[in-house]
């Protein structure tokens, strides 16, 4: 319904087919009366014959200016405004012809210039005007190229219209110069009309859709006609009886190009974009094959406007050649930089992906080829430790030093990040094992930044055509396992394998990419485990525990999880979130009556971040909570890997008024030295101690020992594992201070706990 009465509501009105229908007809009686039979019968002028030329050029005016009347739908605009230009010249022109007829026709001898001449002038400003006002609104964006089609086609145009035009022009003696200069205007008028027809035709894109050929061709024949009538003026043997008829046709066809509304079809593209391409030259061809007739033909001299306006399209053209040139340059740069990493100028995954995808492509079984993924260990604590300008400068030094130990043959791609990409044509499992192991020995030389020498290691995963696989997924999936396997076992590199190690790892990769939407789904939560003071029976604060709320496998606990989040680096994102979640419930806790503190884990991305001192405070801010309600805690592994930092960083925390902790105390190498330095409120000795002090006699004395050591260094002793009864009176009698475990209370999820809470504060206050 809706196609019906948009057809409806495009199609012409019923008046507009008629005046068609009428036009069309006293052509063809103008014509009809051109056949000498005809003309024989009613002789050189027939009764009739005014009068029909008169509705003939009154109806295309009427036609032009009823397309634009207001209230009709119609164009709009800059298209507007050139359809009513167009008309009211054609209108001019209609009145210039009425005038003609009814006072100067019979006159003798005819005037050399009379009211009607400026009439017929004003048409060909309102042509030229018009037809720019139409091109552009239909072509609103034109670049200098284009615009430089527009001249060589216009200067070409109006080069070969100026021939018979301006050659044939000669001046009367007798005329005065006003009559001289109006004579003369017709013929120019003719060749710049010719020009920016044709230039314009070309800014639109050599447009072959309905509206533009009906206006080139009623403007050609228009000009045609008007120049057969100055040919005559000049003394031209020509048909001038076709004069009248093309003037005719021509205005019948541009009123028609003013109704039309169609637009081009998609077919006609690729049309338009090769005569964009090649029209140009041949008519800048055609201009050169112009001079140089004139030339030869040195006794019929062509005239200096013709000379002049040929010399002007082949200086375009020339002009346009160097556009072209440019454009082709800037576009095989754009394709260049489109494959080419910014930062280290090496291929980029875009280009890997292309290369590899050629080399797979109809390869012989029989001709292996190498696959390699390198991932930079610990790249992050770089950026993180001495500032993202220094991760940079490290990464184009390690992609200058891999393209060089490398050679030429091999394909050095960096995928992003700390990533790179190797591919090794013709490299079986020994070639590929020998590249990769200089790759990786040049890697371990200390690279020299900001007078800091920068060790770097990496894990390095290998694929082989075809028998770790025959396509690009397979094989990067592969190499992908393979490099996640090297950076578990620590090996340096690895080669992919298949049945349970890559079952294995793939699940691994699986986990992890499951682990990053969890993260931006926030499908983290918390669980929490009470803490209690031995000595008086309270609670004073919970362990906040992470869990993994997955979609499919429900609850997954943090070993399942954290370790692979660490290897990603996603440990700080990992800490964002279960901080954010702990604080906000300890102060929805601290508001319902409960006076507790929540013990936060840290982990080694976050002791390398020197901006996380600040996202503490700020999330403390926000949820509107002293400092002394966040505990947080490290492990003894984490202090032991780097003790400088750590005593930076909990320096800054403690002065921040945050209590801070050393989690799984007598796990690691436990040194008095690195304690007694370390600003640390609280000792959390391992459940493996705690668990069987009630019955094993060396635990318990590592036990008592150590709540000695702690009390004796101004610090709090937290026991966790306690497990029943018997371990909690050992641990009192010790004079431990604070313990947790599952004979207290198992971990809960906060509506759970929050009831238990509740009761222990009420029990606490009847103590």
């Amino acid at each position: 319904m809706e196609t019906t009465r948009r057809g409806r509501r495009d199609s012409p009105p019923r008046w507009v087919t008629a005046c068609f229908t009428l036009g069309g007809l006293l052509l063809a009686v103008q014509v009809l009366t051109l056949l000498p039979a005809v003309r024989s019968r009613i002789g050189e002028r027939w009764p009739g014959q005014a009068a029909v030329t008169d509705v003939l050029y009154l109806l295309p005016p009427l036609l032009v200016v009823g397309r634009v009347l207001p209230g009709r739908a119609g164009p709009a605009g800059r298209e507007r405004a050139g359809w009513l230009l167009l008309g009211c010249g054609l209108l001019m022109y209609a009145a210039g012809n009425a005038y003609w007829i009814t006072f100067v026709q019979d006159l003798d001898p005819e005037p050399y210039v009379t009211p009607a001449d400026p009439m017929w002038l004003a048409l060909y400003p309102c042509f030229c005007a018009a037809l720019l006002l139409v091109l552009r609104s239909r072509v609103p964006n034109v670049g200098a190229a284009t615009w430089l089609d527009g001249l060589i086609a216009s200067a070409c145009a109006a080069a070969f219209a100026s021939l018979p035009f301006l050659g044939a022009m000669a001046v009367d003696p007798a005329a005065p110069p006003v009559a001289v200069l109006v004579n003369l205007a017709y013929p120019v008028a003719d060749v710049v009309l010719a020009g920016c027809l044709v230039g314009a035709w070309a800014v639109a894109g050599w447009r072959t859709e309905r509206m533009w050929l009906l206006l080139c061709v009623g403007m050609t024949l228009f000009t045609v006609a008007d120049g057969l009538d100055v040919l005559e003026l000049f003394g031209t043997d020509v048909a001038d009886e076709w004069a009248e008829p093309l003037w005719g046709m021509g205005l019948l066809a541009i009123s028609g190009a003013a109704w039309s509304t169609d637009s081009a079809p998609k077919r006609q593209r690729v049309t338009r974009a090769w005569a964009a391409v090649s029209l140009p030259g041949v008519l800048a061809c055609a201009c050169l094959g112009l001079l140089l007739f004139g030339e030869w033909r040195r006794d019929a001299q062509l005239p200096h406007a013709t000379s002049l306006l040929a010399s002007i399209a082949i200086a375009a053209a020339l002009l346009r050649m160097l556009l072209t040139v440019r454009s082709v340059e800037s576009l095989a740069d754009a394709r260049r930089e489109a494959r080419t990493d910014d930062l280290t100028d090496l291929p980029n995954r875009r280009l890997f992906v292309e290369r590899l995808d050629r080399e797979l492509k109809d390869r012989d079984e029989l001709a292996p080829m190498g696959l390699a993924l390198i991932d930079l260990d610990r790249f992050k604590e770089v950026n993180d430790s001495f500032g993202h300008h220094v991760g940079d400068r490290l990464l184009q030094l390690v992609g200058a030093r891999l393209a060089e130990t490398m050679g030429q043959d091999v394909v050095l791609a960096r995928l992003g990040g700390d990533e790179f990409g190797v591919i090794m044509p013709a490299a079986d499992t020994a070639a590929a094992h020998q590249i990769i192991t200089g790759a990786l020995a040049a890697l371990r030389h200390p690279f020299q930044l900001d007078e800091t020498a920068l060790h770097v290691d990496a894990s390095i995963g290998i694929a082989v055509f075809p028998c770790d696989g025959t396509d690009r997924p397979t094989l990067l999936r592969r190499a992908d396992v393979a490099m996640y396997c090297a950076k578990a076992t620590h090996g340096g590199f690895a080669f992919a394998v298949s049945g349970q190690h890559d079952e294995q790892s793939l699940q691994r990769l699986t986990t992890l990419e499951e682990f990053r939407t969890g993260l931006q789904r926030d499908e983290l939560l918390l669980h929490y485990q009470p803490q209690t003071d031995l000595g008086s029976g309270r609670v004073i604060g919970v362990e906040a525990l992470v869990r993994w709320d997955h979609p499919v496998r429900g609850l997954v606990y943090p070993d399942n999880f954290l370790p692979i989040a660490e290897d990603a680096g996603l440990m700080n994102q990992v800490t964002g979130q279960v901080l954010e979640l702990a604080l906000e419930q300890v102060g929805g806790w601290r508001r319902s009556g409960l006076d507790l503190t929540v013990a936060v884990n840290l982990a080694m991305a976050d002791m390398q971040d020197v901006s996380f001192p600040l996202r503490v405070v700020d999330a403390l801010r926000r949820h509107r909570l002293p400092a002394e309600a966040l505990h947080l805690e490290i492990t003894e592994g984490m202090l032991m890997k780097d003790t400088a930092r750590a005593q930076e960083l909990l320096t800054v925390l403690r002065a921040l008024g945050i209590k801070l902790a050393v989690d799984d105390y007598g796990t690691g190498y436990s040194s008095l030295a690195y304690l007694h330095g370390l600003p640390v409120d609280d000792l959390k000795l391992d459940r493996a101690f705690v668990g069987h002090c009630d019955t094993d006699p060396r635990s318990a004395a590592i036990v008592e020992s150590t709540v000695n050591l702690a009390h004796s260094l101004g610090m709090r002793m937290i026991a966790e594992g306690v497990e029943n009864e018997a371990v909690l009176h050992l641990l009192t009698g010790y004079g431990c201070d604070v313990g947790q475990g599952y004979f207290i209370a198992r971990p809960q999820n906060p509506d759970s706990l929050t009831p238990w809470l509740h009761r222990q504060a009420a029990l606490g206050s009847l103590r």
